[in-house]
Formats: C-alpha cells, sequence, structure tokens
C-alpha cells in the first residue's frame, strides 16, 4: 500500500525542544521507517513552518527581519532533525513559491465556491504602537484555567480562545493595555461543513487515536464557527484578493497547505505524479501531531479540502498525543521550558533521546520528563538489558568461532523460537497501531528472554557442538533485536548489521521473525555506554 506520512509542521521561530520532537517527528519517523520495512511504498513529507507573527516578535527583538529569522533556523533545524535520526522523504519550508502557489489556489477555490465571508470585527490595536496586533502580540490570563495565553490558544491546557476573553491582556512588545478596533477580514464559513464534517469523522475516526477522537468529538458537539483566514501582519503570504491587499493569509491556513506543497516539490524533484499521493483513495494518509494541533487537522484543514471540491485526499489515521511535561509544565520555546533539539544532541547521541523519548511517547496522557528518568532508562533498560545482552553474544561468538555458527535445528530451538515469535507479533501490531510505548516495551521484554535463553543455557560450560547450537539461536535473537529496534534508534541498529555483515538497505520486517542466519563476525565493541 502507498503510505504519505506527515509530521506537525515545527514552528521555528526558536529551535525547537524535545516535545516537539516527541510530538509528531520523532513518532511520525519511527512509523514510516517501520512502513518502510514491510516493504510499503513509503512518502514521509515535513517542513518548517515559517509565518505567523511570533516571527515578527522574536525578529524585531534581535533586530533582524522575519524572513532572515526564518530561514536562518530553517538551515539550523534541518542540521538537527538530521543528527537526531529524523529521515524525511522531503523537509520544506512553507514560505515557498511552491507552497504561495498552493495556498493561493485553495483561498481562491473556496472563495469562488462560497466558503469565505468578509465580517467586520473588532481585533486587538497597540495605541502605544499604532498598529493592529496579530494574535500571539497579546498575552495575558487563560479564563478556564488561569495559565499563559498566547493570542488564540492556551500554552497551558492547549484551548483555542477568543482573544477578546482573555483576562488581564497585554501588548507583547510594549507592555502596554491593549484596546479593540473595527477593521475587515476574511473567514472560512466553518458552519457550512458541518453536514460533511460529522461524515468524515464518523467514517474515519475508528482509525484515530483516542485522544483525536476525544479532541475533535468535543469540538463538534460545541458547534462550528466561522474562523478569519486573514490578519492585519506583514509576515506571511499577501492576501490574493481585490481590497485585502495589506493583509497576510493566516498562518494556520499555509501551513498545512504546505504538506501539499512540499509532496508537490517532492514529485517534481522525483519524477513523480502528485495526484497519486493527494487525489488517490489508495493512497493512506497518516498525519502525527499533538493534541494542541488536532483540530487543525481534523477539522480546519479538511473543511479547506472538502471546499475546493476537488476530490483532495481527507486523512485517514490522525495521531495525536499528548504533551511532554517538564516539572509539571509542558515544554514551550517561547517560555523557554525544558531541552532544546540542539542542547540535547549535545550530551548525548541520537540514539539514547529516540530510545527514552519512545519510551515516554503520550500516547493517551500526558507524560513528565526528567533527567533522572532519562539516565535510569538508559542504564537500565538500553545498557543493561540489550546493549549487555547483545554485546555478550555477539563476543562469545566471534571469540569463539569469527561467526555466526550455523547449525541444524532443534526441538529447542524452536521452542525458543516460538515463545519469541509471539512476543514478536505483538510487536508488530503495536507499531501498526503506532503504540510506540507499548511496541518498546514489549521489545525490552524481547531482549529479557533472549538474555534468559543465553544465561540460563551456560555455553560457556558446554562442549563444541553444545556452544555452536546455543550461539546460532542467540546469535539470531541479537539479529531479530536489531530489527524490530531500527524504526526506533536506527544507528545501534546499524552498528549490529555492520557486525552482522548485513547491507540495512536489505532488512525486511520479516527478518526479525526469522532464525535462519548464520555468518561471518566483525569484532564487536560494546555499543551502548552507561551514565555515569
Amino acid at each position: 500500500m502507498r503510505k504519505l506520512i506527515t509530521s506537525a509542521l515545527p514552528y521555528i521561530h526558536g529551535i525547537s525542544h524535545l516535545g516537539n520532537i516527541v510530538g509528531s517527528m520523532l513518532p511520525a519517523d519511527v512509523y514510516a521507517r517501520f512502513c518502510r520495512l514491510r516493504g510499503n511504498e513509503v512518502l514521509f513529507v515535513c517542513g518548517s513552518d515559517s509565518h505567523g507573527t511570533m516571527y515578527e516578535v522574536t525578529a524585531a527583538k534581535m533586530k533582524i527581519t522575519p524572513k532572515e529569522l526564518a530561514y536562518k533556523n530553517h538551515e539550523k533545524m534541518k542540521e538537527i532533525l538530521k543528527k537526531f535520526e529524523l529521515n524525511f522523504d522531503y523537509y520544506g519550508i512553507t514560505d515557498s513559491d511552491a507552497n504561495r502557489e498552493m495556498s493561493f489556489h485553495i483561498f481562491n477555490k473556496l472563495d469562488e465556491n462560497g466558503y469565505l465571508k468578509e465580517e467586520e470585527v473588532e481585533n486587538v490595536y497597540c495605541e502605544k504602537c499604532s498598529r493592529f496586533l496579530p494574535d500571539r502580540w497579546v498575552e495575558g490570563k487563560c479564563p478556564s484555567c488561569g495559565g499563559l495565553t498566547r493570542g488564540d490558544q492556551c500554552d497551558d491546557c492547549g484551548k483555542l480562545i477568543d482573544v477578546k476573553d482573555i483576562v488581564e491582556p497585554y501588548c507583547v512588545l510594549c507592555k502596554s493595555k491593549i484596546i479593540f478596533k473595527k477593521t475587515k477580514h476574511l473567514f472560512l464559513d466553518l458552519p457550512k461543513f458541518d453536514k460533511e464534517l460529522s461524515d468524515f469523522v464518523d467514517n474515519k475516526s475508528k482509525k484515530w487515536s483516542k485522544l483525536a477522537r476525544t479532541e475533535t468529538i468535543g469540538f463538534l458537539k460545541n458547534g462550528l464557527k466561522p474562523r478569519a483566514v486573514t490578519r492585519d501582519a506583514t509576515w506571511g503570504f499577501k492576501v490574493p484578493k481585490e481590497g485585502y491587499e495589506n493583509k497576510i493569509l493566516y498562518v494556520w491556513f499555509d501551513a498545512p497547505i504546505g504538506y501539499l506543497a512540499f509532496t508537490k516539490e517532492w514529485c517534481e524533484k522525483n519524477n513523480q505524479k502528485f495526484e497519486d499521493w493527494w487525489q488517490n483513495e489508495g493512497t493512506e494518509l497518516t498525519q502525527f501531531m499533538a493534541k494542541d494541533n488536532t483540530i487543525f487537522h481534523s477539522i480546519i484543514f479538511p473543511s479547506m479540502l472538502i471546499g475546493c471540491k476537488e476530490n483532495w485526499k481527507l486523512v485517514d489515521r490522525l495521531m495525536s498525543c499528548g504533551w511532554l511535561k517538564a516539572k509539571g509544565i509542558k515544554f514551550s520555546k517561547s517560555r523557554g521550558n525544558g531541552l532544546t533539539t540542539e542542547e540535547a544532541l549535545e550530551k548525548y547521541p541520537a540514539d539514547y533521546w529516540r530510545f527514552v523519548l519512545i519510551s515516554l511517547y503520550p500516547e493517551q496522557d500526558d507524560s513528565v520528563f526528567s533527567m533522572e528518568a532519562f539516565n535510569e532508562t538508559i542504564n537500565n533498560e538500553f545498557a543493561d538489558i540489550i546493549g549487555n545482552f547483545v554485546h555478550r553474544v555477539l563476543s562469545f561468538c566471534y571469540s569463539n568461532f569469527g561467526e555466526i555458527p550455523e547449525v541444524e535445528k532443534e526441538t529447542e530451538a524452536e521452542l525458543v523460537e516460538k515463545e519469541c515469535s509471539e512476543v514478536r507479533q505483538t510487536i508488530t501490531k503495536n507499531f501498526e497501531d503506532c503504540r510506540f510505548h507499548e511496541a518498546l516495551k514489549n521489545i525490552v521484554h524481547y531482549a529479557k528472554l533472549s538474555n534468559a535463553y543465553f544465561n540460563n543455557s551456560e555455553p560457556w560450560k558446554k562442549d563444541e557442538e553444545e556452544k555452536k547450537r546455543i550461539s546460532y539461536i542467540a546469535g539470531n535473537l541479537v539479529k531479530n533485536l536489531a530489527v524490530m529496534l531500527y524504526p526506533i534508534t536506527p544507528k545501534f541498529s546499524e552498528q549490529i548489521f555492520d557486525y552482522l555483515n548485513i547491507k540495512p538497505e536489505d532488512v525486511k520486517w520479516d527478518d526479525a521473525n526469522n532464525f535462519n542466519f548464520s555468518g561471518k563476525l566483525k569484532k564487536p565493541e560494546p555499543l551502548i555506554k552507561k551514565i555515569e
């Protein structure tokens, strides 16, 4: 099956933190790697969300232009994400000609089909700055939880909020109190999509994550309201409509269209048909995001695509997850909470972070990160259980035979295979269902079973034939572990493949269920160092 996979776009007015990684990009990468191992045709796209008012705020403080900030951070993020072993087929930027063209196309189609309407509204205005303020230039207290609200969304509870409801609002730049002044904007007439959206959610949401279903159904029950697609700001795509030339498209409008633009850019570079991916029911679209991005992917973006009347592909599997928190507070670039990806990679290798973050993947609820938990997970699970088993087995095989020896299967080997095969089936189902936390937990269990077999067999006490038989089974357990860990810790698995003289590109998921490998070994070294 053709698999189109997207990750929510990182908003790079600052360098992304670990919460951004675990909330969308890492699980999407794990799933894409798994699908490739299964032999699926996969396209995994993402890119930098490069418009919006936070760029104006940050750039003003740095005394550079928003464009300079966006492209500087875009290049920096590409390097960091590559070091994190995030294997995108294409990573673009929303401030591109392709995205401008696609955004204008969808805007014009919505306008032609009667889904955009003009409304006069009262918008935020700062008299001291003498300008209308985009939502993100207004901060204050959330009316629901009392937490920090920035613009139209609470940074703590994630609720979408009308700026008028913010408690004690003030201008981000000058800290002055704000007023409201009348201005005209264009709105996406969401109520017109009520029936089609309800049918879409009924038909598709059975394959969505629990959080995605809950957030979406709750939003629909509260009733749909028109949502502005234009903004009084300067950084972004100018609105392609007469009378609105001094306004820009709201960032939430052009950002998800980036998925289409990135696909088109990839197709043009790889001689592929764009329609095969975005206008073909034979393609399965899976999208990953944190819970506060759900409504944009389950309600607003599908409405935009439906309104074009062009048979655009709508999401099949929507995977929303909770937040990664540090000491009970969500990781946040704006508030300076949590390690940035850059800081994290200066401390430890990517596979360490990937292992721990997947072990914390907040599938149902928020999870809490701490360096104590990080150290414990690496030392107790990655080093002691997995790394130690791999090194002991490969070292034993190398020192005794210089290879994983070839032997005939026996009844005992078949019993080990049966027990491990049952665990492997569970692991496969967890990957298919995007339950990566559970998949890793079961992989650790597989390693424990493998360790128990090797310890209880005591090959160092046996004669030559017994040593060979045990080494053959244990060596295949190591190989199987490397295959199953490949989507999560690719560098670790590739190092094992190298010791086994296996080419990574030749590895298939079904290889994790086979006990038929033998061959020469390279001298192994310990792969995981414990954290002191």
